[in-house]
């Protein structure tokens, strides 16, 4: 079960990479375009704006569960990597409470949010909003995957790299 777990939270990882990846790429390619048609061509069409904007929102959610995966995102103390082995799991265990008292809300409501925006079209293209809106909470359940596979499976790539990291205090 550990094993499916870790393997599964390392592929959804590397699939969210992707697609941030992928996101960004477009939202690129769309600023270029709409720089190049509205100060050279003096014709920019409306859509490539919001279509750049909805690529950030989706790379920005997607980037954020790869950080939170990687343990590279940001907090106000980081967590113990050495010491007392009650300490590092008391401070991972707080960690993940305080993960699923932020989370768990927007989860939870999620389900009203995303009916609230299918009502609701975009200006530009006049696709359902929640086309859009689905990512908070699929971020979300992609967080609390990565968050189970680290409490039940092997450690965080944060934990790996202090366990594999030199010592190089003199």
């Amino acid at each position: 079960m550990r094993r499916l777990l870790s393997r599964s939270s390392d592929t959804l990882d590397v699939a969210c990479q992707w697609a941030a990846t992928g996101f960004f790429g477009v939202l690129l390619i769309l600023v270029i375009f709409q720089v190049v048609t509205r100060y050279i061509l003096q014709n920019a069409p409306v859509w490539t704006e919001e279509l750049a904007r909805y690529c950030m929102v989706w790379g920005g959610l997607l980037g954020a569960t790869v950080a939170f995966k990687e343990g590279s995102d940001p907090c106000l103390v980081p967590p113990p990597t050495e010491g007392n082995r009650v300490w590092i799991a008391s401070a991972h265990l707080l960690r993940a409470m305080a993960t699923v008292a932020f989370l768990g809300p927007i989860l939870y409501h999620s389900d009203k949010f995303l009916l609230r925006t299918w009502q609701r079209t975009t200006e530009a293209m006049g696709i359902p909003t929640a086309v859009v809106t689905v990512a908070v909470p699929l971020t979300v359940a992609v967080i609390f995957f990565h968050l189970l596979a680290r409490l039940v499976g092997k450690p965080g790539a944060s934990e790996r790299k202090s366990e594999n990291a030199m010592d190089t205090s003199a």
